[in-house]
């Protein structure tokens, strides 16, 4: 019976350990691209909800990041959605409050007061571009630009605070101390204006569900890494 030889050679490991990290590179690449393209359409759809339900300014107060746009390639892919000006914000609060519903109570007082379109939006306060308060009324010297506030109780949960003696523009409706001489351009109310209307709390009721949409865009992310890590077999890189 003849001989029989057998002869084996070492497989080449270094082009399997070359193929083995391309992947792991391409995977981690495909994972930042879909976290950031399912993030941008949650936030894309997110916006357009905002503005369906009746809240189409509060859409501008969103923003939207991902790990790919701020370059941090070494961490967890991550897309997030935020409020800008962060979650203590006036904006973060409203998009709370829009999300889970919520009683608003007044954070020191009796009152929270809403300003009319006679009141200025915003003043200078030592120094500083500060939303006007009937607290701040006094030192952005609104005393002085418009009238001392004058309280006024209604029923038991709601006051005015009016000023007297003014002209309104009649363009925005905003309120200036009456000068000696009758304005030729504005208005000259007859009765007392409302500068700020007090109430003992408000309630925002839920107006959409974020976490609900986010959901969506999760549940699509594998379909994104398969599509993408599609692309990088086809050569596109």
């Amino acid at each position: 019976m003849p001989a029989v030889a057998f002869k084996m050679s070492r497989p080449d490991y270094a082009v399997l350990h070359r193929e083995r990290d391309r992947f792991k590179r391409d995977q981690k690449r495909a994972a930042h691209e879909a976290a950031d393209i399912a993030g941008e359409k949650m936030y894309r759809h997110t916006q357009a909800k905002i503005r369906s339900v009746g809240l189409g300014r509060l859409s501008n107060a969103t923003g939207f990041t991902s790990s790919k746009r701020t370059r941090q390639l070494d961490r967890t892919p991550y897309g997030v959605m935020f409020a800008r000006g962060g979650d203590e914000s006036l904006a973060g609060g409203a998009l709370e409050s829009y999300t889970q519903g919520t009683t608003i109570t007044p954070e020191s007082g009796e009152w929270l007061a809403v300003p009319t379109p006679a009141a200025p939006r915003l003043v200078n306060v030592g120094g500083r571009r500060r939303r006007l308060t009937p607290a701040t009324w006094a030192a952005a010297g609104l005393n002085q630009k418009i009238g001392k506030l004058i309280f006024r109780q209604i029923r038991s949960n709601l006051a005015l605070l009016v000023v007297r003696k003014v002209s309104l523009s009649a363009k925005t409706g905003q309120a200036k101390a009456l000068g000696k001489g009758k304005p030729r351009t504005r208005i000259v109310p007859q009765k007392d204006v409302v500068v700020f209307v007090l109430i003992r709390q408000t309630r925002r009721a839920k107006r959409f569900d974020k976490d609900e949409i986010a959901l969506i865009y999760h549940n699509r992310i594998p379909d994104y890494l398969t599509r993408i890590l599609r692309g990088y077999q086809q050569g596109f890189r």
